[in-house]
């Protein structure tokens, strides 16, 4: 990590700096506009190109975003690992249908050109849930690296490569973009689709066709930032993310997603959602959110709790968006958040100012 850090500064540039000491205005009286304020105060302070928030609770909806004035209008957005969460449920949809067993064997599906040592034990559920002990692709230096020269990996083959040939931690929780490298595979197997293919016909299918896998990047603006003082634009990056990462959607899309799953269940039935969270302890990989914390992870899917309230869904974030979905279902919320911005700085201000600040008011 040290040397992807070093990478990293070393292509940082100044783009923008803070431009907004706007006079506090009287304080909305309604849900809505607190909750807008606050972000968008945030947003300001802390330079954040571009976000969209988009909330339910009971009736009440809200929707907004916020663009920086240097910043081109942002439309969609990459959803980074929310895509494990989203790719989860077609996985699940396939075991509902009698398609596919989640204790499954993985090698009853995939063969490798190089040896991993272990794999043969390995199940769909450990892939679901990180416990396979899978190396993560992404953590190796070359996979940074290549994504900074603009020629990250694309195939699941050459991607393969970055991975450790033997299992670490094998059965206890460890996150790992690879184990969703071998669902694709999975699902190509059982489908006899690509994945990606695969994962927008289903997505097609229950009327949710603005999420989408293999969306053209072009067009798009994204940025890095280390520091609060300066931020770079990093939109030529590709990153080549699939079941691990690589959706692209906006926040309305998302919390009709919620809507449907857990509201309406119309994409899955109850016994099977309740099979996607059998929680496993994360262990060390706490994440703190404000003075909450995320401690538990099911089959896809995340536990956030906050303010003593459940909260499950998914959070995302690659080396240009972040993002998060999750529902409350005591309070019937569901809230979804995208920006266009990754790096040290952003991040802090994602889980520790702007999802506080909206959680808060819940």
């Amino acid at each position: 990590m040290n040397k992807m850090t070093t990478y990293l500064l070393i292509i940082i540039s100044q783009l923008f700096l803070v431009t907004s000491c706007e006079k506090e205005t009287t304080e909305p009286a309604n849900l809505s506009g607190k909750i807008e304020k606050k972000v968008v105060r945030i947003a300001k302070d802390k330079n954040i190109p571009s976000l969209e928030v988009t909330i339910t609770k009971g009736e009440e909806f809200i929707d907004f975003n916020y663009n920086h004035k240097e910043v081109q209008k942002q439309v969609i957005y990459g959803v980074g690992s929310t895509t494990k969460f989203l790719s989860s449920i077609l996985i699940f949809k396939l075991i509902e249908d009698k398609k596919l067993n989640i204790n499954d064997k993985v090698t009853d599906y995939i063969s490798l050109t190089q040896s991993i040592a272990g794999i043969e034990n390995l199940t769909v559920k450990n892939l679901l849930n990180h416990t396979s002990g899978l190396s993560d692709y992404t953590k190796n230096p070359d996979w940074i690296t290549s994504v900074m020269n603009n020629n990250a990996p694309k195939t699941f083959e050459k991607k393969i490569l970055l991975v450790n040939d033997t299992l670490e931690n094998n059965g206890s929780f460890s996150y790992s973009n690879t184990n969703y490298l071998f669902l694709e595979k999975i699902v190509e197997s059982v489908s006899n689709e690509t994945f990606e293919v695969a994962f927008n016909n289903f997505y097609c299918a229950n009327n949710l066709s603005e999420i989408k896998m293999g969306f053209d990047e072009n067009g798009l603006q994204a940025f890095f930032g280390q520091t609060e003082q300066a931020s770079s634009d990093v939109s030529a990056w590709r990153e080549y993310y699939g079941f691990d990462g690589g959706a692209f959607t906006n926040t309305k899309s998302l919390d009709n997603f919620l809507t449907k799953l857990f509201r309406d269940k119309t994409i899955l039935k109850s016994s099977t959602i309740s099979e996607i969270t059998e929680w496993t302890e994360m262990e060390s990989m706490t994440i703190p959110i404000g003075s909450g914390k995320i401690y538990e992870y099911g089959n896809g899917i995340m536990k956030l709790i906050y303010n003593g309230q459940e909260y499950i869904g998914h959070f995302g974030g690659t080396l240009k968006y972040q993002s998060m979905t999750f529902y409350n279902s005591e309070k019937d919320i569901s809230i979804s958040i995208a920006t266009n911005c990754s790096g040290k700085n952003f991040n802090n201000v994602f889980f520790q100012e702007l999802i506080p600040a909206i959680l808060d008011e819940l």
